[in-house]
């Protein structure tokens, strides 16, 4: 028996293990969607050698390692995983179609423009979005949050995603006579201070609700703590806005968005074109209450 055992454990020792090479491009560094990625790649049979490239939330930085650092290297690598819109596009624009790309946690991969919904023309991208539908964001936000009052968005003239998601709130925001409204933040963090300031005063009346927008994502501490410091409430669908107290988020599981971009390219390495792999998404979004979370008075 003992010898049989031995056997067996040899043979799993030696199981042929898919040696890997991957670029991954990130916004704000690693994430659990990337511990996610690692895992899975792992328990799937995959050796993967990654090499990461970190913007640290600058795009000149990331513009820099793109040019000087990845692209030099485009040849050694089987794969380019990137996280979110900002990290995805400045990747996809200049790596184009020379090599596979799988996106992780991006909002509108359509509307942001390096993803199609006719599938023809995703030959070489495929990935995963962290989009929670807005009938679901706001029918969870209306159980903790007065209704007949303004949504205000923070909108980063910078970031498309903000714009189209926007234009989803307000035609979601209407049953719940919810007014919605923008609000234009300068992208700058000199101004950061004197930004938070205003926003404290113009909003002190409404509900914030803040998009996956990069630079938000980026002053998530700060914009939080202003924000709850002044007793306004906020929805969110950003798991790292919820990590600094989103009064209501219903997010969508990074780690789960990671392991899905591996399977991606399992099912590529197994033979399925990535033009046929739809666009994957958390079919069960998790309903989590900041420590604004139990207003609960629902009257206009």
């Amino acid at each position: 028996m003992m010898a049989q055992l031995f056997v067996v454990l040899l043979m799993l020792l030696s199981l042929p293990t898919h040696a890997l090479t991957i670029a991954m491009v990130l916004w704000r560094g690693e994430t659990s969607a990337e511990a996610g990625f690692r895992a899975e790649l792992i328990r799937l049979g995959y050796q993967a050698t990654i090499t990461t490239y970190n913007a640290n939330q600058d795009r000149a930085t990331l513009a820099a390692m793109l040019r000087q650092q990845l692209e030099p290297k485009l040849a050694e690598y089987d794969y380019i995983y990137t996280f979110g819109t900002t990290a995805t596009a400045m990747t996809k624009s200049l790596v184009a179609n020379r090599k596979p790309l799988i996106f992780s946690v991006v909002s509108d991969p359509v509307g942001a423009g390096f993803w199609a919904e006719d599938k023809r023309q995703n030959k070489m991208v495929a990935g995963t979005s962290n989009m929670v539908p807005m009938a679901l964001q706001l029918a969870n936000a209306s159980k903790y949050l007065p209704t007949g009052k303004r949504l205000l968005v923070p909108f980063n003239p910078r970031e498309q995603n903000t714009r189209l998601v926007t234009d989803m709130l307000i035609a979601e925001a209407k049953r719940y006579h919810w007014h919605v409204a923008t609000w234009r933040i300068a992208p700058d963090p000199k101004r950061l201070n004197n930004e938070l300031q205003r926003l404290q005063v113009d909003a002190k009346n409404d509900i914030v609700f803040l998009a996956a927008d990069s630079y938000l994502l980026s002053i998530a501490p700060r914009l939080l703590a202003a924000l709850n410091d002044a007793g306004i409430p906020t929805i969110c669908s950003a798991e790292l806005f919820v990590e600094h107290g989103c009064t209501v988020g219903t997010i969508s599981s990074y780690t789960l968005l990671g392991k899905m971009a591996a399977n991606i390219i399992h099912l590529n390495q197994q033979g399925t074109p990535l033009q046929d792999i739809p666009l994957q998404l958390d079919a069960q979004p998790k309903l989590v209450l900041g420590p604004l979370g139990a207003l609960r008075d629902n009257q206009p």
